[in-house]
């Protein structure tokens, strides 16, 4: 017989464990930023991934960073296109190619 009930919260367990995690981090100097990885950004996120086309990156990722957390990311040496090159990095360590959703 199928399972047609599942619990989110053990969902959202797996598909972490699938992907390595629910959070990408990067170091610049040793200190970590993180962001929460593709599959479990709010639908705000998801909207503003999808409009940076139109409004360009920086808008969607001070919403995927947290405003203060990108100001403090910029300060240390990043910029918006670092964001970029880590989900590329993630997206290509998930097996998907540049331009491809990720496994979910």
């Amino acid at each position: 017989m199928s399972k047609t009930t599942f619990d989110l919260e053990e969902l959202r367990q797996r598909a972490a464990q699938r992907k390595g995690g629910d959070r990408l981090t990067v170091t610049i100097g040793g200190k970590p930023f993180t962001i929460p990885t593709p599959g479990f950004w709010s639908d705000e996120i998801k909207e503003a991934a999808r409009k940076s086309r139109e409004t360009g990156d920086l808008p969607f990722v001070r919403l995927l960073m947290g405003a203060k957390e990108y100001e403090k990311f910029v300060a240390a040496g990043g910029r918006a296109d670092d964001v970029a090159l880590l989900l590329d990095e993630y997206r290509a360590s998930q097996g998907a190619e540049l331009g491809e959703s990720s496994p979910s």
